[in-house]
Formats: C-alpha cells, structure tokens, sequence
C-alpha cells in the first residue's frame, strides 16, 4: 500500500509509480466518496485488474493533487485534471499504476510489463533505423524501452493518427544501467521536433516519462 518510485526531476514534474497489493475495497477506501459519473464508470468496467488499475490511478492523483481524482479527456484525448493548473499523464499496466503531472507541458508516461507480445508486434513501431542499434544481449530491453517511449511520446503529442514507425524515432541507447536518457524525434508535416525521456528498468516494468 505504497508507492513504488517517485521522480522530481524538474520543480514543475512530478511522476509516481503505485505498486498493486491491495483489494478493491482497501483502494476505495484511500479515496474520498467516488461521485456518480466515477462510479458508474468503475462499475462498467468488467475485468477486474482494469478495476484496480483505475483506481490505483486516482489514488496517485488524490495522494499527489489533493484534489477529487476526476478525469476530463480534451478533443485530442488526452486527460484533463479539472480544477488544476498541472497537466497529467496517466498509464497502467499488470499490478502498477503511473502518473505524471507537469505545470508547464504536457506530460507523457507510459509502463508497460515485459512479455513477448512487445516482440511480437515490433515490426509495427521499430523504425529501420532503431533495428541498426538493437543487439541480441538487450535487445528485450531495448524494444521495451522503445515502445514504452514511443507511446509517451505519443500521450505528450496529442496527434491522432501518428505513426509510431515512420514519425517517433528513437535514437541510439544502450542500456548498462536501470535507469537513463534517452533522445527521440518527433516527425510531423510541420517540423521535426527532438525531444528528451528518461526511462527505468525495473523488473516487473518498463517506464518511460517525458522531461
């Protein structure tokens, strides 16, 4: 009942990460009285780890803000905090829970549980010039990262339709340590626009957040 990693990396940023051990009753009860839209949506939830994931979210929010965790979603998708000047960033994954909050931009985070399905759906999201610095030894690793950073990138955009493949590229990054920086590309019609993340290693997740 506690969280699992916390950065502040700048004054305005803000990220947490929530380990899920409690049960759905124990993680209601670290809210305050959920209003009607939240409750109704808790309830057509069907799958039960999606149940808990969402709360896990509005925990972090309410541990971190103060404030009711109602989420709002602006024309783009993404979520909106009402009645705070912070942006955030929300992303869940078996068992943990992440946000990122921001007074200055808007934020991107994503976790995401190693498994082989990141392999098996590589060749939608690796750009051919990521393949040219992926090794064997991490190349788990390196793919996870990738993805997770792609989808943050994604989040911090709010572009519909951005092809991970062709428009977020990641630049070269080999992993020696759990944690570290990494450099990326956004490509639209406008411009190309590089962009910083730091990621973690941890052995039940991949993390990824925008700086």
């Amino acid at each position: 009942m506690a969280i699992d990693f916390s950065a502040k990396d700048l004054p305005h940023t803000n990220l947490a990460v929530w380990k899920i051990e409690e049960t759905e009753h124990d993680l209601l009860n670290l809210l305050p009285p959920l209003k009607s839209k939240e409750a109704e949506f808790l309830q057509n939830i069907s799958h039960t780890a999606r149940r808990m994931e969402w709360l896990a979210s509005r925990v972090l929010i309410h541990r971190l803000t103060g404030l009711y965790p109602a989420i709002h979603y602006n024309r783009n998708g993404q979520p909106t905090l009402p009645g705070s000047k912070k942006n955030i960033s929300i992303s869940h994954t078996h068992h943990y829970a992440a946000i990122l909050l921001s007074e200055e931009s808007m934020p991107g985070v994503d976790i995401e549980f190693p498994s082989s399905r990141i392999r098996k759906v590589s060749d939608r999201f690796l750009n051919p010039k990521e393949k040219t610095f992926i090794n064997d030894t991490t190349s788990d690793l390196q793919m996870g990262i990738i993805w997770c950073a792609k989808e943050a990138i994604y989040k911090t955009a709010g572009i519909p339709g951005l092809i991970f493949k062709d428009q977020i590229i990641i630049s070269a990054f080999h992993p020696v340590d759990d944690h570290g920086i990494l450099k990326a590309s956004l490509i639209t019609q406008e411009r190309e626009q590089q962009l910083l993340l730091n990621y973690r290693i941890d052995q039940n997740y991949f993390l990824v957040w925008t700086k």
